[in-house]
C-alpha cells in the first residue's frame, strides 16, 4: 500500500514537472476576416504604447484597442506589406510603389501621407516594401531593391548590385542579407560586410535572432538553424532541423520572459522551441490555428504572441498557472469530472470515461489520445478515489475503475449516483451514497447497504461534520441536519432549516465542506450553523469576501485552508480558515470565450496544486505552484476624441483646453482606449455624474454617446475592468454645455430690453387708446353737439326753405291775383265808359300797379334767398362778372328749381321774356347745349 502511494506521488511530481512554465499549453484565439473586416491575408504586425495593435493587411492598415476593429485603406495603394510603430500617434507603412506615414488628428483617427514625393518621379515602380524599421531619428524602407533611410526631411537610397532580401533587426542592430549572398550591417546610413557570412551564398536567411548574450540564431527558408559567434556557423539541433525541413521557414521571434524561439513557417504553422531547440509546442491548422501559412510573429506587450497568416489572424496567449486544453471537434463531450489515478489522466464526461498517460498532457493534441473506458458510457458526474480504489458517479449507477480498466457495479443501487463520500460516524466508517432519488448509507463492516426513507425530499449532496452530524442538500426545499442511530440504518432524528420555516433563508441551499466547516450558499449569501441558536446565520466573513461576485455556483475544496469558488462566468481561488477570508487568485473564464456548464460548473482537484477547471469542450488545468497572481494594476482608459453634434459635420473638442460645447451640439460622444484590452481581457464601464446613477455594466466599446444632454457642467468617469473586481483609476472627462441661445447672458438682456420695450410700447398703447377713447368720448359729445346744432340748422334751413317757399309763393300768387284784378278793372272799364267812374278805374289800377310793384318783393326775396344761401350771389358775379341783377334774379329762382311760370310772376315777366332771359344766360354762362341750366346752380353754392 504505501509503495503504491509513493509511485502514485511520483507520477504526480512527474506531471507537475511536465506542466512547468517553459510548456505551458496557451490560449489561441484565430481571428476570421469576419471578425476585422479586412481581407484574409495579414503581412506584419505592430504595437504601440497603449497596447493597440496594428496589422499590414492587404487592403490596408488595420488597428484593432481590443474593444474593436478599424480598417484605414491606403489612398495610393491597396496593400500594406510592412509597417513600424513609432507613437499612438504615428506609423510608418509600406507597401506596393507606395511609402508614407499616418499621423493620428484630433478626431483620433489616422490620416495618411505619402513619402513618394521625396523621391524622384517613378523611382519606386515596380517596387514593394517588406521591412521597416525605425532606428532613432531614421526610419528604414527595405524593398528587394534597394533601402530607403527617412529622416523626416530628405530620402536617402542605399543599394547594393544584387539587390536586398529582409532586413532584420537583431537586439539593437539590423542586418540585411544579399539576395542569395553574404550577410550586412546597416548602421549610421551605412552598409558594412559581414565577415565569414559568405557560408550564407546560394541560401534565403529569413530568421535572424539573438542566441545568449553575443551569439546570434540564424535560420534559412530551407528549415536550418546556426548558431552564429562572429566567426563559425554550427547547426543548433538537428532535430530541428529535420523537422522543419521542407515547411520553409519564413520567421521568427524571441520571448525572453519564456525563454523560448517562435519560427513561423509557410507550410506547418509555428514551433514554440527551447533554448537548446527542442520543440516544445507545434500550433497549426489541425489542432489551434487556422492556417499554415505564417507571414509574421509579433511579442506584444504582455509577452503573448501575435500570428499573422495568409489567412486571418491568430493570438497565442498565456496565463500564468493555465494550461489550455480545447477540442475543435464540434461532436466532442462536455467534461464534468476528472482524477489523477495509477500514472493516468481520467476525464468524466457526458458520454463516458476516458483516460490517457499523463505525458500526452504535454501535446495540444492529448484529445486525440484519449481513450474510452468500455462500460462506462453515458453520463459520469464524479471520481472519487478511496484506500487506492476508484469510484465513478454515473447515470447508470456507483461504478468501481478497476487497473486494468475494466468496469464493476456496485451495491446494485439501480439508479443514477452523484457522489460517493466515506465518513467515520460512531467509530464506525461508512459510505454515503447520494443517488437520484434515495441517499444510501453503507457500513463499511458489515456491507450492509440501507436507504433512508425518513426524508423523502430528493437528496442532491451531503457533508458530514466534525459531530458526526449529516447535512443533506435537497433540489429545491433547504437542508436537513441528520444524526444516525447505532445500528446505521436510519435517522435518530433529523432537523429542518429552509425557507419554510425561516423566511430570510434562501428557497435553495447548497452545502459544503470548507477548511474542515460546514457552509451554506444561496443567492450569493453563505450562511454558517449557529449551534446556540440552532439555526441558519449569515457568515459575514465569506460575504463580505465575495461581495463583488455575482452568479455564485459552487464551492469545491482543495486543502484544509484552500477552496475554489465558482460563478457562471468565473472561478476564484480563496483562502479561508474560520477568521480569514480572501480571494488569492481569480480568471474570467468566459472573457476566453470558453464556457463552463451551466447548472453542473465544476472543478476537479487533482492534488493541493493542480486542478482541472471543467468546460463544456474542454478543460483548463491550473497549477498553482507556476500562477502569480499578484496585484493586478489596470491603467486608466486613454481619452482619443470628444465628438460634438449628432452628425459627421459635428466637431471636434480640442482636449489640452476646457472643453465648451454649443447647446445645438449637444450630442456628445466620447471616444477612448484602454491599454492592453485584449490581452487583459478587459473591460469599460461609464458614469456620467450628472446623469447616471450606478456605473455601466462592463462592455467591449471604445466610445460612448450621450443624446441631447440639457446646459450644465458634466463629469463622466471612465475606469478599466477585468470583470474579476479589478478596477483602474478613473478616467475623468470635465465638459460643459453652454445654455441655448434663449438662456444667455446677451439674451437675458435682449429680454430685459424687450420687456422694458414692451412695457413702454403696451404704456404709450395704453395712454394713446385713453387718449383716443377721450378724443371720442370728445368727439363723440363734440358730434352730439354738431348733430344738435345741425338738426337746429337743418331745422332753420328747413324754416328758411319754408320761409322763401310761402314768400315766394305768396308774392306769386299776390302777383298773380292783382293781375287778374288788374284785367278784371281792365275788363270792367273798357265795357263801362262812364266818366263818374273812370276815376275810380284809374285810382283802383293805380292801387294795382303799385301793389304790382316787385321791387319790395324781390328785396324780402333776396333777403331769405341770401340768408340760405350766403356766398351765391357773390361766387356768381365773381365767376361771370358780365352777370346783371335780373340776370342774378334770374340764377336765384333757377337755383330754388323754380319752374318758368312762377318766375316770369315772380318777376312780372311773360314767359316768352324768362325763357329769352334764359337763353341770354345760357350764352353769358357758356353752358353747353346739352347742359341743364337748373343743374348747373344746383351744383353751385
Amino acid at each position: 500500500m504505501n509503495l503504491q502511494r509513493h509511485i502514485s506521488l511520483v507520477c504526480l511530481f512527474l506531471l507537475v514537472a511536465c506542466l512547468s512554465y517553459a510548456n505551458q499549453k496557451p490560449y489561441i484565439i484565430n481571428f476570421a476576416r469576419d471578425k476585422y473586416h479586412a481581407a484574409n491575408k495579414n503581412w506584419s504586425i505592430g504595437q504601440d504604447e497603449r497596447g493597440i495593435m496594428y496589422f499590414g493587411n492587404d487592403i490596408g492598415l488595420l488597428e484593432s484597442d481590443g474593444m474593436e476593429w478599424e480598417l484605414f485603406p491606403m489612398p495610393n495603394s491597396l496593400i500594406v506589406r510592412a509597417l513600424a510603430v513609432e507613437s499612438h500617434q504615428t506609423i510608418y507603412t509600406g507597401g506596393a510603389e507606395e511609402l508614407g506615414r499616418w499621423d493620428r488628428d484630433q478626431s483620433g483617427r489616422l490620416k495618411y501621407t505619402s513619402l513618394k514625393g521625396l523621391l524622384p518621379a517613378k523611382s519606386l515602380d515596380n517596387e514593394s516594401f517588406w521591412r521597416i524599421w525605425i532606428d532613432g531619428n531614421n526610419v528604414y524602407y527595405q524593398s528587394f531593391s534597394n533601402i530607403y533611410v527617412y529622416n523626416h526631411k530628405t530620402m536617402q537610397k542605399l543599394s547594393i548590385p544584387k539587390g536586398f532580401l529582409l532586413l532584420l533587426k537583431v537586439r539593437d542592430e539590423y542586418w540585411v542579407q544579399e539576395i542569395y549572398g553574404p550577410l550586412y550591417r546597416l548602421k549610421d546610413g551605412k552598409l558594412n560586410k559581414i565577415e565569414g557570412t559568405e557560408f550564407l551564398e546560394g541560401t534565403t536567411t529569413r530568421v535572424i535572432l539573438p542566441y545568449g548574450k553575443d551569439r546570434y540564431l540564424i535560420g534559412t527558408s530551407t528549415g536550418e538553424v546556426y548558431i552564429y559567434d562572429h566567426k563559425n556557423f554550427i547547426l543548433w539541433n538537428n532535430a530541428l532541423t529535420n523537422q522543419l525541413g521542407g515547411q520553409e521557414l519564413n520567421c521568427g521571434i524571441f520571448c525572453a520572459k519564456r525563454n523560448t524561439y517562435y519560427l513561423g513557417t509557410q507550410l506547418s504553422g509555428v514551433y514554440e522551441v527551447d533554448i537548446n531547440g527542442n520543440i516544445l509546442n507545434h500550433f497549426y491548422s489541425a489542432n489551434s490555428l487556422q492556417n499554415n501559412t505564417i507571414l509574421s510573429l509579433y511579442e506584444d506587450h504582455r509577452n503573448n504572441i501575435w500570428v499573422a497568416m495568409d489567412r486571418g489572424l491568430a493570438y497565442i496567449r498565456y496565463t500564468d498557472g493555465l494550461s489550455y486544453y480545447r477540442t475543435a471537434n464540434s461532436g466532442s463531450s462536455a467534461v464534468y469530472a476528472a482524477t489523477l489515478w495509477n500514472g493516468n489522466l481520467l476525464i468524466g464526461t457526458n458520454q463516458g470515461v476516458y483516460y490517457t498517460p499523463k505525458e500526452n498532457a504535454n501535446d495540444l493534441e492529448m484529445f486525440s489520445s484519449l481513450k474510452l473506458i468500455e462500460g462506462t458510457q453515458g453520463q459520469v458526474w464524479s471520481f472519487q478515489e478511496i484506500d487506492g480504489r476508484l469510484f465513478c458517479g454515473h447515470n447508470n449507477g456507483l461504478l468501481e475503475i478497476r487497473p486494468n480498466f475494466s468496469i464493476k457495479q456496485l451495491y446494485r443501487i439501480n439508479s443514477g449516483v452523484f457522489r460517493i463520500l466515506e465518513a467515520t460516524i460512531n467509530d464506525k466508517l461508512i459510505q454515503i451514497i447520494i443517488t437520484y432519488n434515495k441517499l444510501y448509507i453503507v457500513n463499511k463492516e458489515t456491507g450492509q447497504v440501507n436507504a433512508m426513507q425518513q426524508i423523502t425530499d430528493p437528496i442532491q449532496d451531503a457533508e458530514v461534520d466534525h459531530l458526526g452530524n449529516i447535512w443533506l442538500e435537497t433540489v429545491s426545499r433547504g437542508i436537513y441536519k441528520c444524526r444516525l442511530n447505532e445500528e446505521l440504518n436510519a435517522f435518530r432524528y433529523y432537523t429542518y432549516y429552509g425557507n419554510d420555516k425561516d423566511k430570510e433563508l434562501p428557497v435553495h441551499l447548497q452545502v459544503y465542506k470548507v477548511s474542515g466547516r460546514i457552509i451554506f450558499l444561496g443567492d450569493n449569501r453563505f450562511f454558517s450553523y449557529n449551534e446556540t441558536s440552532d439555526s441558519l446565520q449569515s457568515n459575514p466573513l465569506l460575504n463580505e469576501c465575495f461581495k463583488n461576485v455575482n452568479n455564485l455556483k459552487r464551492i469545491v475544496p482543495i486543502n484544509s485552508q484552500e477552496s475554489w469558488a465558482i460563478s457562471s462566468s468565473s472561478v476564484y481561488r480563496f483562502f479561508y480558515d474560520g477568521y480569514i477570508a480572501r480571494i488569492k487568485e481569480a480568471y474570467n473564464v468566459e472573457a476566453d470565450n470558453l464556457s463552463l456548464i451551466t447548472a453542473f460548473e465544476n472543478i476537479s482537484v487533482l492534488n493541493d496544486s493542480l486542478s482541472l477547471i471543467c468546460l463544456d469542450a474542454g478543460f483548463i488545468l491550473h497549477n498553482s505552484m507556476h500562477s502569480k497572481q499578484q496585484s493586478i494594476k489596470i491603467s486608466p482608459p486613454n481619452l482619443e476624441f470628444v465628438h460634438t453634434g449628432r452628425d459627421l459635420n459635428g466637431g471636434y473638442a480640442d482636449l489640452n483646453k476646457p472643453i465648451q460645447i454649443p447647446y445645438e451640439d449637444n450630442t456628445v460622444t466620447v471616444g477612448f482606449s484602454v491599454n492592453d484590452a485584449f490581452a487583459g481581457n478587459l473591460f469599460i464601464e461609464y458614469l456620467l455624474e450628472e446623469v447616471d446613477s450606478t456605473w455601466s455594466q462592463p462592455e467591449l466599446r471604445n466610445s460612448i454617446s450621450y443624446a441631447r444632454l440639457p446646459q450644465g457642467t458634466y463629469t463622466l468617469r471612465l475606469r478599466a475592468t477585468d470583470g474579476l473586481n479589478n478596477y483602474s483609476p478613473d478616467t475623468i472627462i470635465r465638459f460643459e454645455i453652454s445654455p441655448p441661445w434663449y438662456r444667455t447672458i446677451w439674451w437675458y438682456l435682449t429680454c430685459g430690453l424687450l420687456t422694458i420695450s414692451a412695457l413702454f410700447i403696451t404704456f404709450w398703447l395704453m395712454k394713446k387708446r385713453l387718449q383716443t377713447k377721450h378724443l371720442r368720448r370728445m368727439k363723440a359729445q363734440e358730434a352730439a353737439h354738431l348733430r344738435t346744432l345741425n338738426e337746429q340748422l337743418q331745422n332753420e334751413i328747413e324754416e328758411k326753405n319754408a320761409e322763401i317757399f310761402t314768400q315766394t309763393s305768396f308774392i306769386i300768387r299776390k302777383n298773380e291775383l292783382i293781375l287778374k284784378l288788374k284785367e278784371i278793372v281792365d275788363e270792367v272799364c273798357t265795357k263801362n265808359t262812364q266818366k263818374p267812374l273812370i276815376p275810380l278805374y284809374q285810382k283802383i289800377n293805380n292801387l294795382l300797379t303799385n301793389n304790382l310793384d316787385t321791387e319790395d318783393d324781390w328785396k324780402m326775396f333776396l333777403i331769405k334767398f341770401e340768408q340760405k344761401h350766403h356766398n351765391f350771389f357773390k361766387t356768381l358775379k365773381e365767376a361771370y362778372p358780365l352777370l346783371t341783377t335780373n340776370d342774378l334774379r334770374l340764377c336765384a329762382c333757377l337755383k330754388l328749381n323754380m319752374d318758368t311760370k312762377d318766375i316770369a310772376s315772380l318777376m312780372n315777366l311773360s314767359v316768352r321774356a324768362i325763357e329769352n332771359n334764359r337763353y341770354r344766360l345760357r350764352k353769358k354762362l357758356n353752358l353747353q347745349p346739352t347742359q341743364n341750366l337748373n343743374e348747373f346752380f344746383l351744383t353751385i353754392d
